[in-house]
């Protein structure tokens, strides 16, 4: 999955956000757990204090200098001291166990070794441990005065279960709203494919789509778009195919029948006007492939002498019509027809508009067609567009010639490079 893609993006963003939450319920369970575990621990610890100080004043007898008056005689009563701090007072389990009872807590028929070995650790300090067993809490106390095993007789409704049920339910909710989004996203990611192939001239494909949503609706106007262009282009090749085959019998007949005249002057410029409109239609035929992108490249691998001598013959010119310097005798992957094609128009332009013969120098994987004349009035960018006014004379064409060899360079994954040094025009291809 593309980083860049909306839909890793997406993945990103859910990803984060589930990971985020469990963070925060992990935090956030930690901290009430402790703050449970500091509630327990004050609730045993008070209640401990709390019923050990009411069975003790229960059963201490008075002390001191008190009087009761029973009618006329006083009777003197005396409460022995409470026992110094070092000693443990001596508690009553089963008194315990009433007091406690109040407070939904006992004293622990298991032992102390017994739930420290079977019970799972919670918490302690330096006077108590907590313990859990079979969903019951276990409180032990152990200070100077007593040591006391409690257990909670509420069970243990612990959060933990909450806490896992929360997270399942959350990433049911992440995942469940990251599936619809992807689901509803995906008819956006055919259209993107289907764009792409449109851009590269297929107009076979079908983007129509059955949602109500934005993006369908999106989709289904560009399939509408799509069938009208569709509808153009096979009537535009129709139109193109029929008036090209009815303009090519009228011409070869006209050639056939001017080959059976007299020499003349007249034989001659009747010639000519049928080689010129034969080599217009020939340029028509080659923009429609260019523009209708149903140009097919072949590439193999060729001398680049070889393709050179073959733009030659297209042209009907031999060797002597160029000076031709070949530094390295490179080889070139490409389509052997369409290169020459290229070369030819090249060479072409060079004849017609050069002062001199063009010069051909072949070097260190590059090309470079020289003739010697005035430098192009725009940058060559401007002369790779078709009909060319600079070019389009009786004698030129078209203005079509740099516009095929730079189509065909692109074809190639080539580019035409133009500079002028020393009153020459320099057209530079350069191979990797």
């Amino acid at each position: 999955m593309n980083k860049h893609s909306i839909f890793f993006k997406i993945t990103l963003f859910f990803t984060v956000m589930i990971i985020t939450t469990h963070i925060i319920i992990f935090l956030g369970y930690n901290l009430t757990k402790q703050q449970q575990i500091d509630i327990y621990v004050s609730k045993y610890m008070k209640t401990l204090h709390r019923v050990t100080k009411k069975i003790m004043d229960k059963n201490r007898p008075p002390f001191g200098d008190e009087f009761r008056e029973e009618g006329e005689d006083k009777h003197f009563f005396f409460r022995p001291p409470p026992p110094p701090p070092h000693e443990k007072p001596s508690l009553d389990e089963s008194l315990m166990n009433q007091e406690l009872k109040v407070y939904d807590l006992e004293i622990s028929n298991i032992s102390y070794e017994k739930i420290k070995k079977i019970g799972t650790y919670i918490a302690s300090d330096d006077e108590w441990e907590m313990y859990e067993y079979e969903k019951f809490r276990y409180f032990y106390m152990n200070d100077k005065f007593r040591k006391v095993l409690l257990k909670d007789n509420t069970r243990n409704t612990e959060n933990t279960e909450y806490i896992v049920y929360l997270t399942i339910l959350l990433n049911i909710v992440f995942i469940t709203f990251y599936i619809f989004l992807i689901r509803k996203l995906q008819p956006l990611r055919k259209l993107k494919n289907d764009i792409v192939k449109f851009s590269k001239g297929t107009l076979e494909i079908d983007t129509s789509c059955l949602g109500k949503d934005e993006i369908s609706e999106v989709s289904n106007e560009f399939d509408k778009a799509i069938k009208e262009i569709k509808l153009l282009q096979n009537s535009r090749d129709l139109f193109l195919r029929n008036i090209m085959h009815e303009l090519k019998t009228p011409i070869t007949k006209g050639l056939l029948i001017s080959n059976m005249m007299d020499d003349s002057k007249f034989k001659t410029s009747l010639k000519k006007a049928f080689f010129r409109l034969e080599y217009l239609l020939s340029e028509f035929a080659r923009i429609e492939e260019f523009t209708s992108k149903n140009i097919k490249i072949e590439k193999k691998e060729f001398r680049i002498i070889d393709i050179l001598d073959h733009s030659l013959d297209i042209l009907l010119c031999d060797i002597d019509a160029i000076d031709l310097e070949v530094v390295d005798n490179i080889i070139v992957k490409v389509d052997y027809e369409l290169f020459a094609l290229a070369l030819k128009n090249l060479l072409d332009n060079a004849m017609k508009y050069g002062e001199t013969k063009p010069k051909v120098v072949i070097e260190d994987n590059t090309i470079y067609i020289k003739n010697k004349g005035s430098k192009l009035l725009k940058p060559i960018i401007e002369y790779n567009k078709p009909f060319n006014k600079e070019y389009e004379n009786s004698n030129g064409g078209l203005g079509l010639g740099l516009y095929i060899v730079h189509h065909i360079l692109i074809a190639h994954d080539l580019k035409l490079e133009y500079k002028h040094t020393e009153s020459q025009n320099i057209f530079i291809i350069k191979f990797s």
